[in-house]
């Protein structure tokens, strides 16, 4: 498939295309007849039982035009670092938030002491807490849900990780596990363009929400890169819970060939973002990155850097920049942009505090980067 003028239509779900040399619309490509499902409205909850119908609308919507600002702090103390760069969205952020509940959904999904160095850090949930506490004093929810444990329970995660000593610290601050809260049944993608249910935890769609994505700058093994977006989207379908498995591997797609559970992931991402499963801020340490084999197996680098922005696109576009990522291969991020989800396009995008350039590794891919790449190469043109 050739790429060429391209314009997105949202209740289609899908880009059109106008191109004579293309082999395949973008409709087909996506797999859109797994898309539109008439639904019941019904809301789900956390029994598990049968109860769960599709919700068509119910979630958060945007369209950001104009220029969007990604603020980056330079700091080697994280609580200090995730401070400043959130500093200057103070108004934004304050105005945003209003009556909304506020939740933190940290990374930290396969809660061992293996995995303790690809989460969440204290550090940054208190830089972030210590920005909110100078002018919201609601209750703050932290939020996770298990993907995989030893034993599934999410407040074991929070204790090994360090993150109980934060409610002593700040007040109004409350700890959940994510798989206990209702959930919502949407539709996704798998290979050969075959439609599949998935449970998805209302909470991170619910516009009376107003969620953080405490994430962190990691290479993927899938989809190349994972900042904010990903780190709620991933966490939105539910995990391991008193017995029921968890549904995140729909996301992947099944086995299609080289490249597909990435090229499927990538579809299956943006396709929940446009459901409203996006973060409404966007927090991404960096501090310490994580390179190689990401994002639960890779390497510690050091890179001293927090970036923040109200425009989750905006973020991770940065943070893929900041990364020495080429954003060509960065495709979930950009068909959100194309979508009007935020801003891709860096003429776009304002950087408050330190510089890219100032601040650009080059970090190693992924062992199965080239496979990852596979079905970009395949389907589109520069």
């Amino acid at each position: 498939m050739k790429s060429g003028v391209r314009q997105f239509d949202r209740h289609a779900g899908s880009f059109q295309m106008n191109e004579t040399k293309q082999t395949m619309t973008r409709r087909a490509f996506f797999g859109t007849s797994g898309l539109a499902v008439a639904g019941f409205g019904i809301t789900g909850c956390a029994s598990r039982q049968n109860t769960v119908r599709y919700a068509t609308g119910s979630g958060k919507s945007q369209q950001i035009t104009g220029i969007s600002t990604v603020s980056i702090a330079k700091n080697e103390d994280r609580r200090k670092g995730t401070y400043e760069s959130l500093k200057p969205l103070e108004a934004d952020v304050a105005g945003a938030i209003g009556n909304r509940q506020v939740i933190i959904k940290v990374n930290a999904g396969f809660p061992t002491e293996d995995h303790r160095i690809h989460s969440t850090y204290p550090g940054q949930i208190e830089g972030i807490l210590q920005f909110l506490r100078g002018f919201y004093d609601g209750e703050v929810w932290i939020a996770e849900g298990v993907g995989s444990s030893k034993t599934n329970e999410m407040m074991d995660g929070y204790e090994l990780y360090g993150y109980s000593p934060i409610a002593r610290k700040f007040q109004g601050v409350k700890f959940v596990d994510a798989n206990t809260q209702p959930l919502e049944r949407k539709w996704i993608h798998q290979w050969k363009q075959h439609p599949v249910p998935i449970d998805i935890i209302k909470m991170y769609f619910d516009p009376d929400n107003y969620v953080i994505s405490a994430a962190r700058l990691k290479t993927h093994n899938c989809v190349v890169g994972t900042y904010s977006l990903k780190n709620i989207v991933m966490g939105s379908p539910v995990g391991n819970y008193k017995g029921q498995g968890s549904q995140k591997g729909r996301m992947h797609g099944g086995s299609g060939g080289e490249g597909s559970s990435g090229q499927e992931l990538s579809y299956n991402i943006f396709r929940l973002a446009l459901e409203g499963v996006y973060p409404d801020l966007a927090v991404v340490d960096g501090i310490t990155g994580i390179e190689g084999d990401g994002p639960w197996d890779g390497t510690p680098v050091d890179h001293n850097i927090s970036i923040a922005s109200t425009d989750f696109v905006a973020c991770d576009r940065v943070c893929t920049e900041v990364m020495g990522i080429d954003p060509f291969y960065m495709k979930y991020l950009e068909w959100c942009g194309e979508a009007g989800l935020g801003n891709w396009n860096m003429e776009n995008i304002r950087i408050a505090g330190a510089s890219i350039t100032d601040n650009r590794i080059s970090y190693k891919m992924n062992p199965n980067y080239d496979k990852q790449i596979t079905w970009i190469n395949r389907n589109f043109e520069r």
